[in-house]
């Protein structure tokens, strides 16, 4: 008899594939189960709780060029979960799996003529976290929205998060982030 690991490894699974597994509700006998019921009753059983919803409104320039500025979401405010400074840092009270949802507006102001860098990242504990998105913004007065949906994984309480604006020194002209959103919800 094979052992299972000897199996050949199907690298394009499909909804009709079988998995086998123990039916626990049924005496431990085994049974198999298809891929698409699998899914069907992650989907249903997957439910966020929206833990944290805040909003600033307020234009944030970056304070000089090539100096990060911490996006700010409003007054501090907290809950059993996390809790938000008025500076701008989520500090997370209880582990577990986070989406979080960050949405701001980016503008260039001056007079026309140059282009500023303008840079967006997102940090953990102070560390960047994935890639820095870096808009040229060649135009005065137009408004370009940016949003982010990204799951987190909170594993110790005390973590931090922070999002970070910049505009950097290869360009001109002024640029700033005109407010932000952020939302947090719990799996």
């Amino acid at each position: 008899m094979a052992k299972i690991s000897t199996y050949a490894t199907d690298s394009t699974p499909s909804l009709s594939d079988k998995l086998i597994g123990t039916d626990v509700g049924d005496s431990n006998n085994t049974k198999n189960y298809l891929l698409s019921d699998i899914a069907l009753l992650i989907n249903e059983n997957t439910q966020f709780t929206s833990v944290l919803a805040s909003t600033s409104t307020v234009a944030q320039t970056p304070s000089g060029v090539g100096v990060a500025t911490v996006v700010t979401f409003g007054g501090a405010t907290s809950n059993p979960a996390l809790s938000l400074s008025a500076g701008g840092v989520v500090t997370f009270s209880q582990t577990g799996l986070y989406l979080i949802n960050g949405y701001g507006s980016i503008e260039r102001q001056g007079s026309s003529g140059g282009y500023s860098i303008f840079l967006f990242r997102f940090l953990v504990n102070g560390s960047q976290s994935g890639f820095v998105k870096a808009f040229h913004l060649d135009t005065p007065d137009v408004v370009t929205p940016y949003e982010v949906t990204f799951p987190l994984n909170v594993t110790a309480v005390g973590t931090t998060i922070s999002f970070e604006v910049m505009r950097d020194a290869s360009g001109t002209g002024a640029g700033q982030n005109q407010g932000g959103v952020i939302s947090s919800y719990k799996l």
